[in-house]
């Protein structure tokens, strides 16, 4: 508990504090909770349980001796000095859909919190607590506060190396602390699988997430008002779901397997992998995206090795001239159908679509969303050939946000001073010798978030306690940069 107050303190930024006086509001033990009567908030079960959870962390950081505040319902005239007032608003006052987590807090005789949704009201509450924890008061004025980038995120590679359900609700708190709002679990991997299956148990390694447990990771997130993704990645880096299934790994000419590639001209291959979405798109039902990966497939300069690929383009496809990139790309677009099919949001990383050494006659769909992540091919397409073709972009800037345990494939470890002073949400991955690849405030609207992500290449390098410890300031850096811009 330390550790989450020193992270408090050390987060107190926002957009816009206007001091009105030297008068200073403090919390004390007579202080109450007035939540402002409405069609928001009358009957929300949600508002004020987010207001019991800060006021347990209040509680436990000192800041309440005793027990927790009451939390009551009336009209703006009931409140007494000292208290907070919170009232549930429309989410147009702060900007329209991008400030749907906005917030404004006006200090006087009382704290009145006007925000745009629960995750709002949320953040309202810890910039309260912050600014208390640090000063011991607020002073009187006005603080206005959005955040720049929609989605912050983080992605964990449970895939390669076992994490436990405590470990993954010990992040999501982390995460709430830094008002990041998303959590992606990657859990497909060449060495590794760690999400339970029941209709696939053959493809589990010997430590994995129960469903229960996933269940009760979904519940901790919801409460801290957390998005989670699921991320099964393929048509690549299933090489551990694949052990026991080699007559679904794709061949080349000579007969040697694609390592963890799966056999995209196979209708049986094809099927399992739908099975597996489909048990997954039930377990994380209530999740609104899913990253299907599509990254790392083959070389994708090497289509040739594989000339099977090509004559399913001509002859199942029926696409005159077809090549193996358009069975590439017909295959995650039929995985994305499925999903959107089912009411999901689509995503899939960038470095196989659109590349300049391969010419594609099928499209990947425009609302499959793109995790930028990084441009180490000069062939691999630029942001702006994503956004001429109707995608929204996300920043996984591997640069700057890879935390790879081992330090391996040429990486190292993040470092919180670098991108406080030089990333920014609009600066993309790019080579050396590119244009580089950015884009300034205010953001353009096709750009609507950024990620940190741990790969656990080499699961032994560190413990999950040492990755956690490890990514903290990093994560802060990326979490400040990415509400502030």
């Amino acid at each position: 508990m330390d550790e989450q107050i020193q992270q408090e303190r050390r987060t107190p930024y926002v957009q816009h504090y206007t001091v009105a006086s030297g008068e200073q509001w403090r919390l004390s033990a007579q202080s109450r909770i007035l939540l402002i009567n409405s069609i928001r908030s009358n009957g929300n079960e949600l508002l004020p349980d987010t207001v019991n959870l800060i006021l347990e962390e209040m509680a436990a950081s000192g800041l309440l001796p005793g027990q927790l505040l009451p939390v009551l319902h009336g009209e703006t005239e009931a409140a007494l000095p000292g208290d907070m007032v919170i009232e549930r608003s429309d989410q147009a006052e702060f900007g329209g859909s991008i400030h749907r987590e906005g917030y404004c807090i006006d200090i006087g005789s009382t704290v009145t919190i006007t925000a745009a949704s629960e995750r709002a009201v949320m953040y309202a509450l810890r910039t309260v607590m912050q600014q208390c924890l640090n000063n011991g008061f607020m002073q009187y004025g006005r603080i206005i506060d959005y955040p720049v980038m929609p989605e912050r995120a983080l992605h964990i590679d449970i895939g390669r190396k076992y994490y436990s359900a405590e470990w993954i609700k010990e992040r999501i708190g982390e995460m709430s602390r830094l008002r990041l709002n998303t959590l992606q679990l990657h859990f497909s991997e060449n060495e590794g699988f760690r999400l339970m299956s029941e209709k696939y148990p053959e493809v589990m390694s010997e430590q994995y997430l129960t469903k229960e447990q996933v269940r009760d990771i979904i519940a901790t997130a919801a409460r801290y008002h957390i998005d989670v993704i699921p991320s099964l990645d393929s048509p690549g880096h299933l090489g551990y779901a694949l052990r026991n299934h080699p007559e679904w790994l794709l061949k080349d000419s000579s007969g040697a397997a694609a390592p963890g590639a799966l056999d995209i001209t196979n209708t049986a291959a094809r099927r399992f992998v739908l099975e597996l979405i489909d048990e997954y798109a039930e377990l994380f039902a209530g999740s609104t995206h899913f990253h299907i990966g599509g990254d790392e497939f083959i070389d994708f300069g090497q289509f040739g090795k594989y000339p099977q690929l090509a004559e399913y383009a001509r002859s199942a496809l029926g696409i005159s001239g077809g090549t193996g990139v358009d069975t590439y790309i017909d295959y995650l677009n039929g995985i994305a159908d499925h999903l959107e099919a089912k009411g999901w949001t689509v995503r899939a990383w960038n470095d196989g679509l659109y590349r300049g050494d391969l010419i594609q006659k099928v499209q990947p769909k425009p609302s499959i969303q793109i995790t930028y992540w990084t441009k180490w091919h000069e062939q691999m397409a630029p942001v702006e050939t994503f956004i001429a073709n109707g995608h929204q972009v996300l920043n996984y800037n591997d640069a700057y946000f890879y935390y790879v345990l081992g330090e391996h494939a040429g990486y190292t470890y993040p470092i919180g001073k670098k991108i406080s002073s030089s990333w920014h949400p609009g600066l993309f991955p790019g080579k050396v010798r590119d244009a580089v690849q950015e884009y300034s405030r205010p953001y353009p609207p096709w750009l609507i978030g950024c990620s940190f992500s741990v790969w656990s290449d080499r699961p032994e390098a560190q413990t999950a306690e040492e990755v956690g410890i490890g990514i903290s300031e990093p994560l802060q850096a990326m979490a400040q940069k990415a509400w502030m811009g």
